[in-house]
């Protein structure tokens, strides 16, 4: 949170996206794509009059400062199978009625995060890690002036992202600086020239 006082955090309901067959598609299934919109707002003090390197025998509060708040937004998206029996009007009235709690988590990692499925990909050489590293690196939107360059995390190492959609209240995962590594050699060659992560919204 930096020197941020506080933070809320506010997710939108799991909604319908759309429902089509991917290039990939496995046999019998269709893939749903849901979106979720997320608001976070940071609020800072408008004055500090505490520092990192002594304790405070009083808080900003009872200085009476008061706090600017800063709202960024994020959509998420999240993909899951369907049987290919299923119709568009079937599997959106299936999203409409899922729980309030239902949401759209994120997982940062140093290291590509794999789920089971991918795990026996690698193992069975169908796959390779430097496959799902190239495509989980996280580098910046079309939008930006560096886009499509990497974005190196507050440590100067690559770092990957994935969404994952959960029926239940699921906090956000962080699993950056736990000494867990990788990187392939095209993400390598490519760190000279990448960004530094600098609040920059992953």
């Amino acid at each position: 949170m930096s020197n941020a006082t506080r933070k809320t955090v506010q997710r939108g309901k799991v909604t319908f996206s759309r429902l089509f067959a991917s290039d990939y598609q496995k046999s019998g299934s269709k893939t749903l794509e849901v979106k979720q919109l997320i608001t976070t707002t940071m609020f800072y003090p408008t004055k500090k009059f505490n520092s990192d390197l002594q304790d405070a025998l009083f808080t900003e509060s009872d200085f009476g400062v008061e706090e600017n708040g800063y709202e960024t937004t994020e959509t998420r998206v999240a993909w899951i199978p369907v049987p290919a029996n299923y119709n568009e009007n079937q599997v959106k009235q299936i999203v409409a009625n899922l729980p309030n709690e239902a949401c759209i988590y994120k997982m940062l990692s140093n290291h590509p995060i794999l789920t089971d499925n991918q795990k026996q990909a690698v193992s069975q050489g169908l796959k390779s890690l430097d496959d799902f590293a190239d495509a989980q690196a996280i580098r910046y939107p079309n939008n930006s002036e560096f886009a499509g360059e990497l974005i190196l995390d507050a440590d100067g190492k690559i770092q990957y992202k994935r969404t994952f959609f959960s029926k239940t209240a699921q906090e956000d995962i962080d699993e950056r600086g736990n000494g867990k590594e990788y990187a392939s050699d095209a993400l390598l060659e490519e760190v000279e020239g990448a960004s530094v992560y600098n609040n920059q919204k992953v």
